[in-house]
């Protein structure tokens, strides 16, 4: 028997030394996790929450991405890419425009959202949207509408807007599109979960779209 124990033992030793090392692995060449430390990605992220980014330079219209700020070089900023190279972005009359077509949008209800970072209680107005077969919910302050914006052309970069769209200095509405070759990759994972109204649900590993 204690054959037997000291066998199992030792491979679940084992099995451990593996998982650490892809772990390491995964870690230092694939994936970098990240703390949020706002929220201008809310409600799809909040502030406290640790995420999982898989470093990619393929980049899609409606990720999550982190790319560096381009004009406060070493910080980085979250947004949600709304314009890759050639795309047409605006905002009309409170609505997202991306080449002339307003993304489908579903109303769901009020939502009270304790936030954190203002020591505020937000009455926030919540939509299930959907870019590109990318199904996010966003946040839109009661009573405010997103402030509009001007036809903007997207060069070589990514337009990027947060979910939370009153939230303003935190994406390309105030600092432009940013330069497509500082992107790490793709918010993906949720790895560990600041606490979130339980109308949004947010939990530690969820996929994150």
């Amino acid at each position: 028997m204690r054959d037997f124990t000291k066998a199992v033992l030792k491979f679940l030793g084992g099995v451990a030394v593996v998982l650490a090392i892809v772990a390491a692995i995964l870690y230092f060449f694939f994936v970098r996790v990240v703390e949020v430390g706002h929220n201008a990605m809310a409600p799809t992220v909040i502030m406290g929450d640790r995420v999982l980014v898989w470093r990619t330079t393929d980049v899609e219209l409606g990720e999550i991405v982190l790319c560096e700020h381009p004009e406060q070089p070493g910080r980085y900023v979250m947004g949600r890419v709304v314009g890759t190279p050639g795309t047409r972005v605006a905002i009309e009359r409170g609505q997202l425009r991306i080449n002339g077509q307003v993304p489908d949008l579903d109303l769901q209800g009020d939502v009270r959202f304790a936030d954190m970072e203002t020591g505020r209680n937000r009455t926030m107005q919540l939509g299930l949207e959907d870019i590109l077969d990318h199904d996010h919910h966003i946040f839109r302050e009661n009573g405010r509408q997103m402030r509009d914006m001007r036809l903007r052309q997207v060069g070589a970069g990514y337009f990027l807007l947060s979910d939370n769209r009153n939230y303003l200095g935190e994406d390309s509405r105030s600092f432009g599109e940013v330069v497509a070759n500082t992107c790490i990759g793709n918010v993906f994972m949720r790895l560990t979960a600041a606490e979130s109204p339980p109308e949004i649900g947010n939990s530690a590993l969820d996929i994150i779209e």
